[in-house]
């Protein structure tokens, strides 16, 4: 019989185990039907359940979720991906006639904005991230692509003007012009390629999805970038694109976002000091009539 692929180590897999209730999971039509990009993400929440693999779907209990939740707590996105999964489980443990009922009560944990990085961030950032990093964060401020879509560029994608890229969460499909700085530096990389993909990691092996964790990591060893995300880098890329003057539609042109609400949330502030500008440069027109 060939082996089921990403299954739950053997020895997690007992009879009405969570591990089990996991890989039932996995194999529903339900599972199947999710968008690439919330399976990716649900793969990981699912296995950061493993410490509770072995204890009986019915004998789980809030707490057991708590603790687990709480081991993330600098972590929050990934603290709710948890937190969401269980829910998800035991509503399917209830179905399967494993427990009476779910497990209710478990809060998520407060998010907070994924605020944007200021010029002395990048700048600090710039200077003191290692290589594989420092060009993670400049390739994130001239396309404003999520981490799972900058770890997916290839070289075969870059036609030296611009980079195609299909966004794994939304499926939209761009081409996005490069910047001459952010070619100059391609170029560069190019030399010493050793992957397909233009991003890679430490070993020189592309990243997969190990990028947010490393740019976490890398982040968190600096008290100076404390509150940031390398998420926040997108915000940043949308908010320097409304500096600069763009629209809210050649903005999403680059972001790929599918509605502008966000791109209005994102570029709020800079719209508001562009506008303000603008009004007194027209004032002082004015008065000087």
């Amino acid at each position: 019989m060939p082996r089921r692929k990403n299954t739950p180590r053997q020895k997690y897999i007992l009879p009405a185990s969570l591990g089990a209730l996991v890989q039932e999971y996995r194999d529903s039509p339900e599972f199947d039907r999710l968008a690439p990009r919330t399976k990716v993400n649900y793969l990981l929440a699912l296995g950061r359940l493993s410490p509770l693999y072995r204890v009986r779907v019915d004998e789980i209990r809030r707490r057991h979720i708590i603790a687990l939740r709480n081991q993330y707590r600098d972590r929050p996105g990934a603290a709710n991906a948890i937190v969401a999964v269980v829910g998800v489980l035991m509503k399917l443990a209830v179905v399967l006639e494993y427990r009476e009922s779910g497990i209710a009560g478990v809060d998520k944990l407060p998010v907070g904005e994924h605020r944007r990085w200021s010029d002395e961030d990048i700048a600090f950032a710039l200077e003191t991230f290692p290589e594989h990093l420092r060009r993670a964060v400049v390739l994130a401020l001239y396309t404003g692509q999520r981490s799972g879509d900058l770890a997916a560029m290839t070289w075969a994608a870059y036609d030296g003007e611009g980079i195609t890229v299909k966004q794994q969460k939304t499926g939209a499909e761009l081409w996005l012009p490069v910047h001459p700085a952010l070619k100059e530096e391609i170029d560069a990389w190019r030399l010493t390629a050793t992957a397909v993909t233009i991003l890679t990691a430490r070993n020189g092996v592309p990243f997969g999805r190990s990028l947010p964790p490393a740019a976490h990591a890398a982040i968190k060893a600096h008290p100076q970038l404390r509150g940031l995300v390398f998420h926040g880098l997108r915000m940043t890329a949308a908010a320097k694109l409304a500096e600069a003057g763009c629209s809210t539609h050649e903005i999403a042109a680059i972001t790929g976002h599918k509605t502008l609400a966000m791109i209005e949330h994102y570029t709020a502030g800079a719209d508001q000091v562009r506008r303000a500008k603008a009004a007194i440069f027209k004032l002082g027109e004015y008065m000087s009539r």
